[in-house]
Formats: C-alpha cells, sequence, structure tokens
C-alpha cells in the first residue's frame, strides 16, 4: 500500500466536486460552473469534460451524501441500541449535516429544478426515516422510559426528528443574519433532536446520552473561538 505521502493528488472530476461543496457552503446553491471552474483554475471545458451541467455536479454530491449518511444510520431490525451507538448516529448525522449544509439550505430550488434528483430525494427521505425509526425502536426496547411508543409512533417521532434535521441548516442561517455559520451551530441540532425521545428514555440511559452529544458540542465551540 502506497504510504499517504505518495497517495496521488485527486483528478480534477473529484476536485469539481469538493470545490462545489466549499463554494456552495461558503456562498449559497446560486454558484454555477464558470464560479466552480475559475475558483478551480480550470477551463470551463475541462469542467464540462467531466459533468456536462451543474445539475450532474449536484446529482453526484447527492449519491455521496447519501451513502454517507446511510454508513452513519443503517441498522439491522431488532439491533441493540446502546447509548454509544446512539451518539455515534447522532454525532454522524450531524457531521455529513454540516459537510453539504448547502444542499439542504437550498434543497427546494435544487429538486424544482430536477426531476431525477427529486425521485432520489424522496427515496432517501423515507429510507432514512426508516433507519431512523429502527433505531428509536431499538433504543425504546433496550432502555424503556415511563412511556411506551408504538411502532406508529416511532414512526411519527422518526419523522418529526428527520424535519428537524433536514431544516436544521436553514434555521441556523435564519437565526444568525451576517455571520458564518460553524460546525457547533450545526451541532446544536443535536440537542434538540435527542431532546424528542427523552419522555420515551430510560432516565439514566438518555442523560448518558445527553452529556455525551453536550461534550461533542462543546469542543466544537471551543474549536470555534
Amino acid at each position: 500500500m502506497p504510504s499517504a505521502r505518495s497517495q496521488p493528488k485527486p483528478g480534477n472530476r473529484q476536485r469539481i466536486i469538493e470545490a462545489t461543496v466549499k463554494l456552495m457552503n461558503e456562498h449559497g446553491g446560486a454558484v454555477g460552473t464558470s464560479q466552480i471552474a475559475e475558483f478551480l483554475g480550470i477551463s470551463p471545458g475541462n469542467l464540462y469534460y467531466h459533468f456536462r451541467n451543474r445539475e450532474e455536479i449536484l446529482r453526484e454530491l447527492f449519491d455521496g451524501l447519501t451513502r454517507d449518511l446511510d454508513e452513519v444510520l443503517r441498522v439491522q431490525p431488532g439491533e441493540s441500541i446502546p447509548v454509544e451507538r446512539l451518539v455515534s448516529c447522532y454525532i454522524g448525522g450531524s457531521k455529513v449535516l454540516w459537510r453539504y449544509r448547502f444542499f439542504f439550505a437550498s434543497a427546494t430550488d435544487f429538486i424544482s429544478r430536477d426531476e431525477s434528483l427529486a425521485k432520489k430525494y424522496q427515496e432517501f427521505s423515507a429510507r432514512s426515516k426508516s433507519y431512523m425509526r429502527l433505531i428509536i425502536q431499538g433504543a425504546v426496547r433496550d432502555a424503556p422510559g415511563l412511556c411506551r411508543p408504538t411502532v406508529r409512533e416511532c414512526e411519527h417521532i422518526a419523522e418529526t426528528m428527520w424535519v428537524v434535521w433536514v431544516s436544521w441548516p436553514r434555521y441556523s442561517e435564519l437565526s444568525m443574519p451576517g455571520q458564518l455559520l460553524g460546525e457547533s451551530d450545526i451541532g446544536r441540532g443535536l440537542e434538540q433532536i435527542s431532546f424528542l425521545l427523552s419522555p420515551y428514555l430510560d432516565a439514566a440511559y438518555y442523560q448518558k446520552t445527553k452529556r455525551q452529544l453536550h461534550r461533542f458540542v462543546a469542543e466544537l465551540q471551543r474549536d470555534k473561538s
């Protein structure tokens, strides 16, 4: 295996992907192909050799987003969900949200312009909510609280969590006009989302989860300052 020092540099295709993520996170979803090419110091023709238009770039980015979140949330029916597993889902989900925050801030615009992306988004949303329901069911089964949610209620909780998760970047931007969004601002949404499960979990289990999430967000805030 080659050492990290000898790893080949990413080709232009991957550089285009990473540049698009960076520019859209910094300047919003209106960034176009000419701005991406200019940022990279390549010709528009070079960019169009790899991607015919901006929509193709966004589709590939979205494929990366779905792979990253699937890896975080993927669980099997009946799988045990100890505190560490639940916390890893929250933190992993926060990191995915931070990397692709531009997509969720501009999702309506993106999917309204691209029918195939809209279909992919609906499938992604349904699959993610299904994973979240399984995670919730496992957690409340392993560490039940005073309230015992039904399967249907777990579906409702999962959908509510999903709505908060996908809406958090836009909410954070609107709450901080004129300020740069930091990873800790995205991470703060973890504590809001985790609170939704508090009535359904054993108090000790929930408090341990809460402490670990608070520690993670506090570390992000220290890094920001």
